[in-house]
């Protein structure tokens, strides 16, 4: 009893305790299309409003999103709607029945539980920011609204001192551009001290006042509502600063304002005594710098800050012999006008560079007293004065440099104050032998300002490759010299579709920090892009944690470009950018036109060069080319469209050959490797003579094509592991819809093909190797013949194949019903006798349709039915009659030819035109040769007999025409499943000619369902 008393106490004890329930937590998130409706992809930090905890709060929210964050495919719509989120069970909140308009800056709209639709909203523009509010009136529901940028308003005006310091008249502005109001000022318009304020008018007369009360800088700051104290503006004034720019614009219902400086554009130049004898040489521009958009600036290109980098290795007198390591090398800047220079007062001043150098011009005084330049490798800094800006032209000194070893130098300029800095790479990142990896992190997918880029993404790998006097090995060897990080970079295929505001840098090793990344060397200014093709990089650490506020690669370029090649090379700290709009094959062994062989010679009047183009799925290069067996060819790349073509950049194979061209054996054509048509590439890069040099036809650094003459694809992939490139068939059909035939004794007619069953365009084919099937593409097989004694005719029948591939070694019809202006993708149509039958020319040859081939998966899958097609592989010489092979001397058989013969003369009693033909096969008359991967029919004399199709030339009086009609069978239904040797139910083997039941009984051709034997083999006829 007394321990029923204590556990009863210790009860009470309990159930007085307060209750504490488990909190719930409701997390609220932005849902729609531009995460693929995906609930995991939107539960992230960048689509999150806020949580509460048990629902009980009832807060708002506010998140900014660019346009291309909420559109990322650019066509300026999104669609979404509010995920709640309660503890792992979501729920909808978004509008029922219909989707609704939610406008940019409307009013807000209703929120419901469970909504199944989408709010909508329009006119998204990429770069913009618009900020989305929910104010959560209930747990499961509230209201959503959208503010962005402006709509035009024309009542928003300037006033200030300017206007003869009358503040009484108003300035409009002179244009207006995502939200940006912009007024353009000529210097001696708006001078420094001016004062101004932002008025909005109301109703013409009156307004309100806006002003950061304050100075008013080049970065974005606040205007306030009515605010008492003037806006004013303060520059130091100088000859080339030409005009001065106020920008507003509102963000969150605020107005932000800012200025804009223009200075007056200016090139300059690198001169150097030794290197370009005192003369401003093109090669040796310096390259302006970028101004970031946004927040940072306005887009465009500076006319303040400039920059010119050159690898020891690079430098050459102007004879272009070699300097050699530890020359001293004197250089200055000249402006293309040739008005200013910057030298420095006294005849020599010496950069300190990191080395014994500086010990044998210690104390000399030149640098204190004149030189203002920084080398940010060791953290040196040197004060004086900027008297080395001068319009003397008749001062002579020079600043001076030591030429190192595999290093590299860059020169940076800030002309409106006339600072230079100098930065001299004494060491690169890398060694020659290391094994680090490096990423490319940019806004790749629409080239954004305001994008979002993950310090963490490693998708964008470069591949490493060892270089040794200028030639590239991914195996590292003791000659080695340099390192170097290869990368294709492609256009953005969202946003604005541009190279516009596309910002990368390199991440060593996939790291998380910011402050590790290597960014151009372009001034260390915060706003500023590098617009150079030939940089260098800086690990100083600059950066931090925002990556936004600080220097990317932003490369100059015309959107005609569809990619580049970014090579990063860690020994020196350099890059290069070279641009793939200039990626060619050339040589003899390749040509844009049927029948003719390249050429070497790229000063030809007709360019040999055929340039391979990115395809749409932005991986690889691609082209059509005309390849002739036995001839040599390479890649080139060239890197300027406008400069004279040249072999500095060339492509070449391991082993010289495709490795399946050689094929002799079947094992050569499907070794079941997935890399059997791959053909790994090695890169060479050629100096001096080399590099304008006509190769010889026998140089290793060119392939030999082996393949049969003709039409082939070109793929070349230059982000894999080890660059290669694919060389595919092509299928040419000829285009039996259009026939053209003109004669040079003046024979002229457009021939009517009969007997096609509505197909434009045929062929026979046959291959060692089975090939995917093209869309809208048929096969067939010859499956066999019938003879109507009493017209004299004999069919051909074919049977249609349901399968989605072109089976090895098997001889088929391909077949397509398209017409030539209604063709779908990898079918290409060319014209060709249409074009010389409107000319007048003669005409003895089709217009084609091409269509590409890529490689089945089970490369050996051939056809285990019967086709009476024979495969012919090779171009061949057809005999009319031959041996038992069809292709040997003989007597015994006679061959077919696929093709058309004219009606009136083959069929008996014809009452249509002359110029009517029929499909078919028709008697060889062993002239000529035919094309490579056809085939052909080959029969007895005494089967051709049997079937009336004859074996000589003779009119239909003759009773026997040597030649077949066609009958298309095109049901997919009797497709012969390739079982062989069935026997009947009495155990008699079924070898027999025709059709049969599984009891053996010969039936006439089924019509009901069942399985039956044809020809020996087991067929399943379906109704």
């Amino acid at each position: 009893m007394k321990r029923l008393l204590i556990y009863l106490g210790l009860l009470a004890t309990l159930l007085a305790m307060p209750y504490h329930a488990k909190a719930e937590t409701w997390a609220y998130y932005l849902y729609g299309d531009y995460n693929g409706w995906n609930k995991d992809r939107a539960k992230t930090d960048a689509y999150f409003f806020g949580d509460t905890s048990n629902g009980s709060d009832q807060p708002s929210w506010t998140k900014t999103f660019t346009g291309v964050q909420l559109d990322p495919d650019g066509n300026g719509v999104a669609y979404f709607k509010i995920l709640l989120d309660k503890d792992g069970t979501t729920t909808n909140l978004g509008p029922s029945g219909s989707n609704q308009v939610l406008e940019v800056n409307g009013s807000a709209l209703t929120l419901n539980n469970g909504g199944d639709k989408a709010y909508e909203v329009t006119g998204l523009k990429p770069t913009a920011e618009y900020t989305i509010k929910y104010v959560s009136t209930t747990r499961y529901g509230g209201t959503i609204s959208i503010t962005g940028p402006d709509t035009e308003n024309t009542n928003i005006k300037l006033k200030g001192s300017y206007s003869n310091d009358n503040w009484a008249t108003s300035t409009a502005y002179t244009s207006f551009s995502d939200g940006i109001y912009t007024w353009e000022f000529d210097k001696s318009e708006f001078p420094s001290g001016t004062e101004f304020k932002l008025f909005e008018y109301v109703d013409g007369t009156n307004g309100h006042w806006y002003s950061n009360g304050a100075e008013v800088t080049e970065d974005w700051s606040n205007g306030f509502l009515n605010a008492s104290d003037n806006m004013s503006v303060s520059y130091t004034d100088n000859d080339e600063l030409i005009k001065i720019s106020v920008q507003a614009k509102k963000s969150n219902g605020k107005w932000m304002i800012r200025i804009v400086k223009t200075y007056e554009p200016h090139d300059y130049y690198w001169v150097s005594p030794q290197v370009t004898n005192g003369q401003k040489l093109p090669y040796f521009k310096m390259v302006a710098s970028r101004n970031r958009s946004g927040a940072y600036g306005d887009g465009k290109i500076s006319t303040k800050y400039f920059t010119f980098t050159m690898k020891d290795d690079d430098f050459r007198d102007y004879n272009g012999n070699p300097i050699a390591n530890g020359t001293t090398i004197q250089w200055y800047i000249v402006r293309d006008d040739n008005e200013v220079f910057y030298r420095p007062v006294n005849s020599l001043a010496y950069n300190n560079t990191p080395d014994s150098y500086d010990a044998n011009h210690a104390g000399s005084g030149d640098l204190d007293s004149y030189v203002k330049y920084k080398n940010y490798w060791n953290g040196d800094s040197y004060a004086g004065a900027d008297a080395y800006k001068t319009t003397d032209a008749t001062r002579a000194g020079s600043f001076a440099f030591r030429k190192g070893d595999h290093k590299s130098v860059t020169f940076n300029m800030n002309a409106d104050k006339g600072h230079i800095f100098f930065n001299y790479v004494n060491t690169g990142l890398a060694n020659p032998s290391t094994t680090d990896e490096f990423y490319l992190i940019g806004n790749f997918k629409a080239a954004s300002e305001t994008e979002s880029i993950s310090i963490s993404d490693t998708s964008h790998k470069l591949t490493r490759l060892y270089y040794t006097n200028g030639i590239g090995s991914e195996t590292y060897s003791e000659s080695c010299d340099s390192v170097v990080y290869v990368r294709t970079v492609y256009k953005p295929t969202t946003g604005d579709k541009s190279w516009g505001n596309l910002y990368l840098d390199v991440n060593p090793s996939g790291n998380g920090n910011w402050g590790s990344v290597y960014r151009p060397l372009i001034n260390l200014y915060n706003g500023l892009d590098g617009r150079a093709l030939v940089g260098g990089l800086t690990t100083a650490g600059q950066g931090g944690d925002d990556n936004k506020g600080d220097q990317s690669l932003n490369p100059e370029t015309s959107d005609k470009y569809t990619s580049y090649e970014f090579r990063f090379n860690a020994t020196t700290m350099t890059y290069r950018i070279t641009f793939h709009t200039s990626l060619y094959l050339v040589g003899p062994g390749v040509s844009a036109t049927e029948g003719q062989q390249g050429s070497w010679d790229l000063t030809a009047a007709t360019d040999p060069r055929i340039r391979l183009t990115a395809t749409q799925e932005k991986d690889h290069y691609r082209n059509l080319v005309y390849f002739t067996q036995g001839q040599p060819f390479r890649f080139i790349q060239n890197t300027d469209e406008s400069a004279t073509p040249n072999y500095k950049y060339t492509w070449y194979e391991n082993d010289n050959k495709p490795k399946w061209i050689n094929a002799t054996t079947d094992a050569d054509y499907y070794p079941g490797s997935e890399t059997q048509f791959r053909n790994y590439m090695l890169y060479e890069n050629n100096t001096g003579s080399e590099s304008s040099e006509k190769p010889t036809d026998a140089e290793t650094s060119s392939m030999t094509f082996d393949l049969p003459t003709g039409w082939y694809y070109v793929n070349f992939y230059p982000n894999a592991g080890t660059p290669y490139y694919t060389i595919e068939h092509s299928m040419e059909l000829r285009d039996f819809n259009d026939v053209y035939y003109r004669s040079a004794s003046g024979t002229a007619e457009k021939r009517n093909v009969l007997g096609r069953d509505d197909y434009n365009f045929l062929r026979v084919w046959s291959d060692h190797i089975a090939w995917n099937k093209p869309d809208n593409i048929d096969v067939f097989v010859v499956s066999e013949f019938d003879h109507d004694a009493s017209s004299h005719t004999t069919t051909a029948t074919l049977t249609k194949l349901n399968v989605n591939y072109i089976p090895a070694k098997t001889g088929v019809i391909l077949g397509c019903k398209l017409s030539k202006d209604n063709l779908t993708s990898g079918l290409v149509y060319d014209n060709a006798a249409t074009s010389a039958w409107e000319k007048g020319e003669n005409v003895n040859y089709y217009n084609t349709l091409t269509a590409e081939l890529t490689p089945y998966s089970a490369a050996s899958t051939s056809y285990s039915g019967e086709s009476k097609l024979i495969p012919l592989y090779e171009e061949t010489s057809l005999q009319r009659f031959s041996d038992d092979t069809g292709i040997g001397t003989g007597d015994g058989y006679a061959n077919y030819l696929f093709g058309f013969y004219r009606c009136k003369k083959y069929q008996q009693n014809y009452s249509g035109n002359d110029n009517d033909f029929q499909m078919g096969f028709w008697l060889t008359t062993g002239n000529g040769t035919t094309y490579a991967n056809s085939a052909f029919l080959h029969l007895t004399k005494e089967e051709a007999e049997d079937l009336g199709v004859g074996t000589a030339y003779n009119n239909i009086e003759s009773a026997s025409a040597p030649a077949f009609m066609l009958l298309f069978d095109e049901s997919d239904d009797n497709v012969i499943t390739g079982i062989s040797d069935i026997t009947t139910a009495k155990g008699n083997s079924v070898a027999s000619q025709g059709w049969y039941t599984l009891q053996g009984v010969r039936t006439a051709k089924p019509t009901q369902r069942g399985i039956y034997i044809y020809n020996g083999k087991k067929v399943i006829v379906n109704d």
